[in-house]
């Protein structure tokens, strides 16, 4: 059928029971790819991605074949088999040694969760990469710690996606970067810090949406500006003398700094998406892509997609995927998936081609239903089958999920087409990602019927209260290595995955004192997790732009030039991941660019 045969279809969702809307062209992708229709919202299929990837949550184990200790994602308590990254990747071991025959008395959902019970997971996954610690989902990284999906990059520590990046400390989601200190979605940058969602900036600090900026400090919306200070313009000379007093290693202006920073934040209008040289895309956080629709956090080359959350790098002709991209196509619900092509419900593997219902799986083809297999073909739970057999028996595996579904707990139905059941995660809800971007506290999680692990006691004996911690990082001596310093949250409802107390590493403190930064005062969970609440959620609501001809709706904001519409109210409307009950000022637009570019 082409798209215009179909007709918008309104679903009642399995979960939250609300309406969404299957659209022609979402039928048109479903039916290239030969599955049906989904009878889940986007948001609970998101939820269910994020469910079943783990990130931040570390734990001490025993590897299970050599018996050494390690650093794994899994609990002890769990009953999976757990390899550390040597024996995983080694010789001893083929996955098609766990082969199961196809059992069409169970359900298929039944028999994967038996399946990945068995085969070895990998305890902290890295690929091409040396002396990094603490590490996982990285590939060809160098001298990282606590860094989480990085590619490439090279002395990194506490940081999640850094891509080409060096010498970075407590930066998310950056791209080309070199000596960057709590960056967030911010591009080619050098020497800056604390800059949120600005690219291409030199010598900088405490900047939202600023493109091009050089020796800029504390500034909003700003295109290639030199010496300014709080958007206010400086000639060099007097910028160098002004800027004097926002000394960043000592602590107490570093929290004045950031004070003014935001007051200015909220007195001055954001654009209603953050988009940059894009066409046609509806979503937020979107940089150099095109033809895209509910996508958050999408970046070079993503092209007829929709419903994507933090993917990039020639991602194309796909739906529904988390962390993913890396010249893929035709990707359906996949989670830290990269060079695929026609890769569905999968999660945690790489250069796949016709692959369904899999995860951890590498260079491998033509599979279904497969955990932890590395260059295999034909193969169905691990079994290895001829091509013949294999073509022969995938139809009637499907039919029978059609016909034999899986049903949760709750009465959730799983056909063919549905993604992993949340039950079957192998890690509990504050153990995965989705704590970090839906944050539920224990009764809450309880409460929907997820799976909740209580955190392990930790015994940390504090020799350093952040208190008493020195004011100036030139005042920070060689001792401080020796210390184990307390969180500020101390795990007192933050609700931040807390680890209670840190550590500073040798090149640690070398940064900071090469950057002249103060130490922080949070763990690097508690850090990270104060980052995230600079983004907008995953979420597009309906509003209206809030210029109300001379200035904003809420009169924080004075226009500096006159509109498209004059003293009257701008009646336009937009989709935004920015909500009515937030305090930011919104502007369409037209109105935006008015004011700032």
């Amino acid at each position: 059928k082409k798209v215009m045969d179909y007709k918008p279809q309104n679903v009642i969702c399995q979960n939250c029971k609300t309406q969404f809307t299957i659209e022609p062209e979402d039928f048109n992708f479903y039916e290239k790819i030969k599955v049906p229709p989904p009878t889940f919202c986007p948001e609970c299929r998101l939820t269910g991605r994020l469910l079943n990837i783990m990130e931040r949550t570390l734990y001490n184990d025993i590897c299970d074949n050599c018996g050494k200790k390690i650093i794994s994602h899994f609990s002890p308590e769990t009953s999976y088999k757990v390899f550390c990254s040597s024996c995983w990747w080694g010789d001893s071991w083929d996955g098609t040694e766990y082969g199961k025959d196809y059992d069409f008395n169970k359900t298929f959902f039944e028999q994967f969760h038996e399946l990945r019970k068995i085969v070895p997971c990998q305890a902290m996954n890295m690929k091409n990469s040396t002396d990094c610690k603490y590490c996982s989902g990285i590939d060809r990284c160098k001298n990282c710690v606590y860094v989480f999906s990085g590619l490439q990059s090279i002395n990194c520590y506490y940081c999640v996606t850094p891509i080409f990046v060096k010498d970075s400390i407590d930066s998310d989601f950056i791209i080309n970067g070199d000596h960057v200190y709590e960056a967030f979605n911010s591009n080619q940058n050098y020497n800056t810090k604390f800059a949120y969602f600005s690219d291409g900036s030199l010598d900088s600090a405490f900047l939202f949406n600023c493109l091009g900026c050089s020796n800029c400090f504390g500034c909003v919306n700003l295109r290639n500006q030199k010496y300014c200070i709080f958007n206010k313009q400086y000639s060099k000379e007097e910028y160098q003398k002004e800027i004097q007093k926002w000394d960043l290693g000592d602590y107490k202006i570093v929290q004045k700094a950031e004070q003014e920073f935001m007051k200015l934040f909220y007195k001055t209008p954001k654009h209603f998406a953050n988009i940059i040289n894009s066409t046609n895309v509806i979503g937020d956080n979107i940089k150099n892509s095109r033809n895209c629709k509910i996508c958050f956090s999408v970046f070079n080359g993503v092209e007829n997609c929709k419903y994507i959350f933090y993917s990039g790098l020639l991602l194309k002709d796909s739906y529904d995927v988390t962390l993913g991209g890396d010249t893929s196509e035709l990707l359906y619900q996949a989670t830290g998936s990269t060079r695929c092509q026609k890769a569905f419900f999968v999660r945690a593997s790489s250069n796949l081609v016709d692959v369904e219902y899999s995860e951890n799986l590498y260079n491998c083809s033509n599979c279904f239903g497969c955990a932890k297999l590395r260059h295999k073909k034909y193969c169905i739970l691990n079994k290895q089958y001829s091509k013949e057999e294999y073509k022969k028996l995938i139809p009637k595996i499907k039919e029978h999920m059609m016909n034999v579904p899986y049903k949760d707990k709750d009465g959730r139905i799983y056909k063919y087409g549905d993604y992993f059941p949340p039950e079957h995660s192998m890690w509990a809800y504050n153990e995965s990602l989705i704590q970090q971007y839906f944050p539920l506290k224990k009764e809450e999680v309880k409460k929907c019927n997820f799976s909740w692990h209580n955190p392990p006691e930790r015994d940390y004996q504090i020799t350093l209260k952040t208190k008493d911690l020195p004011n100036h990082i030139k005042d920070v001596d060689d001792s401080v290595l020796n210390e184990i310093i307390e969180c500020e949250h101390n795990g007192k409802e933050c609700n931040q995955q807390c680890s209670t107390a840190f550590r500073i590493l040798p090149n640690e403190l070398q940064f900071y004192r090469q950057m002249n930064i103060t130490l922080p005062r949070l763990c690097p969970n508690c850090r990270h997790y104060e980052r995230l609440k600079k983004i907008n959620p995953p979420k597009l609501w309906h509003r209206k732009c809030m210029c109300n001809g001379v200035e904003s709706y809420n009169k924080e904001y004075k226009n500096t030039i006159k509109h498209s519409h004059g003293d009257s109210p701008c009646m336009n409307e937009f989709e935004t991941a920015i909500s009515d009950e937030r305090r930011e000022i919104v502007y369409c637009k037209k109105c935006y660019q008015a004011e700032f570019v």
